[in-house]
């Protein structure tokens, strides 16, 4: 199991921040910067703005990507 998630991790983490990263860019946001859905202390979102370099880290403690209408769970 720790093998899969290892794999998952390595390959899945990139794969999203350059997703991530390139749409962004794509609709104007400020270059190198993306917006997340930020995990607050009681389980609710927010959203906040970003570096891209910060985005795995963001993601590996739960917070997660705006829906596909930029929303937040």
């Amino acid at each position: 199991m720790t093998r899969v998630r290892r794999l998952l991790l390595t390959a899945l983490v990139p794969a999203m921040v350059l997703v991530a990263a390139t749409t962004a860019s794509a609709f104007g946001s400020p270059q190198g910067k993306v917006d997340v859905c930020h995990r607050t202390g009681n389980g609710s979102f927010h959203e906040i703005n970003i570096s891209g370099n910060a985005l795995a880290a963001h993601l590996r403690h739960g917070d997660v990507m705006p829906d596909e209408y930029g929303d937040c769970p």
